[in-house]
């Protein structure tokens, strides 16, 4: 069998492309490439009109051969004599059709339901898809949910054994533009405009008919902790050999090989702050929050995209109106190379996701072949999600929304709603297991680890794959010799 694979990112453009829209097919592919060479031939093209080409030849040669195309419907293309399957993740409950967005309409693609038709099959990504699919287009259109294989590409990190929760501190060098709230001297005053009074008349004692400041709670969810918290904590650093001056402004640090020191308690997320889905905003007050009198609980935000500085300064101002808080906050800009991805998970004690719907997420099924998580149970991540390693975050399903890739911005779909308390309390619940239960958190761990190795090694994938491949296959051959009989009658 010869299996051609196309994606529109390939490695030479992924530092361009990363967090731009469908990037992460790249590595999707990249990931399914090795389990669909344990079966089969597999050749990556340049282009989908290469597979007619390529096709033929096997044709003559009696060897069956069909594409897969990572990539959505309304970019996969179609009318070519090779049999095209389309492997995409999809996070909403229902696809979009030709007639919902006005623009569409010169392009017969964006009717999803007719180019799944049209292709016969699909592979995604989640139980989550399959559901939309097949509310469009029945129960008997053939596509199956086959996860992304990732359990073995992180065997070397699950060898050095997972990091001991209640560690003082850990040291990650990476090549990065690092930014460092404990660096930043960062205030709400700062926030305040500096310009002199305009003039507006203004009442002194307009003051008095505001209604008084309500009692504030004490923050006393960590009494139980107290002398653990003072035994452990190591003051952070940010250190490294001739590194430039920090600037404490508003610009973005230079790519530089950084080395810093992570104290306590480490929660990471990878994300695009330009992907609304990903709800940055609440991970990272939810943070701020949670642990703003606790010095040894730090956030790792790994961030990608284009408009860098512009999320800078979103997160700046963010972390300006926790302001003061003893937690510290890490940015990480840009991309990161296998090595140093590898340093950031095993520098972790929890990986955090508060997205408002996801079609598989990656990086949570990375970081989980290795530790626990915090993370809503919905969408695509019911497939993997158990509450044996994971801290699970409320959400409310429906929230309105509009198609990720319209320019109407009409609410045609729908998302969750995460409940913001939820996931604090899941920051300082998941603080407590780390700090003063270890045997519970290592137990954590060993059940992310099983339930993943079950869940995405390559093996098991391997043969789902080859099973539908194969099935569909015997689906066209058997077409083909009915509709023979019918062309030689007429």
């Amino acid at each position: 069998m010869r299996i051609l694979t196309y994606c529109d990112v390939n490695g030479s453009d992924i530092l361009e492309r990363l967090g731009t829209p469908e990037y992460s097919y790249h590595f999707v592919l990249e990931a399914f490439q090795v389990a669909l060479s344990q079966f089969a031939q597999v050749q990556r093209i340049d282009k989908p009109t290469e597979a007619d080409a390529i096709w033929r030849q096997c044709s003559d040669a009696s060897e069956t051969c069909l594409l897969l195309s990572f990539a959505p419907p309304h970019k996969t293309t179609l009318g070519l004599q090779c049999p095209t399957i389309p492997v995409f993740a999809w996070e909403y409950p229902n696809l979009p059709s030709g007639n919902d967005e006005e623009s569409w309409l010169t392009d017969a693609r964006n009717d999803w339901p007719q180019v799944l038709l049209k292709c016969g099959a699909a592979i995604t990504l989640s139980t989550h898809t399959v559901r939309a699919v097949q509310d469009s287009l029945g129960n008997t259109y053939p596509i199956e949910a086959i996860p992304t294989p990732l359990w073995e590409k992180f065997s070397s990190y699950r060898m050095r054994g997972t990091l001991p929760p209640d560690r003082a501190s850990v040291d990650i060098c990476l090549k990065t533009r690092l930014v460092d709230s404990d660096l930043l001297g960062l205030s709400a005053e700062n926030l305040v405009t500096s310009h002199p009074d305009d003039g507006t008349p203004s009442d002194p004692e307009a003051d008095m008919l505001l209604p008084p400041l309500p009692p504030v709670d004490d923050n006393n969810w960590l009494v139980e902790l107290d002398s653990l918290q003072q035994d452990t904590f190591t003051e952070s650093a940010g250190i490294s050999e001739g590194m430039p001056p920090i600037d404490t402004g508003w610009d973005i640090p230079p790519l530089f090989n950084v080395s810093t020191r992570l104290s306590g308690v480490v929660y990471t997320a990878v994300l695009t702050p330009s992907d609304g889905r990903k709800n940055w905003e609440d991970v990272i007050t939810a943070f701020g929050w949670a642990f703003r009198d606790v010095p040894d609980a730090t956030l790792v935000l790994k961030l990608g995209g284009p408009d860098q500085l512009k999320h800078h300064h979103q997160m700046l101002m963010l972390m300006s109106k926790l302001s003061p808080m003893k937690c510290r906050i890490i940015a990480l800009h840009g991309y990161l190379d296998d090595a140093d991805y590898g340093q950031l998970i095993g520098a972790s004690t929890y990986y955090v996701n508060a997205s408002l719907c996801e079609g598989l997420c990656m990086p949570l099924m990375e970081f989980l072949c290795c530790v626990p998580a915090i993370a809503p149970n919905h969408t695509s991540m019911v497939d993997y999600l158990q509450p044996e390693f994971a801290f699970m975050v409320d959400s409310t399903p429906n929230l309105p929304t509009v198609w990720p890739h319209g320019d109407h911005q009409v609410y045609k779909t729908s998302r969750h709603q995460i409940n913001w308390h939820s996931l604090m309390l899941a920051y300082q619940q998941s603080y407590i297991v780390a700090k003063s239960d270890p045997p519970a958190y290592a137990a954590m761990s060993a059940s992310a680890m099983a339930d993943m190795e079950d869940y995405c090694a390559i093996d098991g994938i391997a043969l789902r794959l080859q099973q539908f491949l194969e099935s569909r296959l015997r689906d066209l051959n058997a077409k083909e010799a009915h509709m023979a009989p019918m062309a030689l009658t007429s």
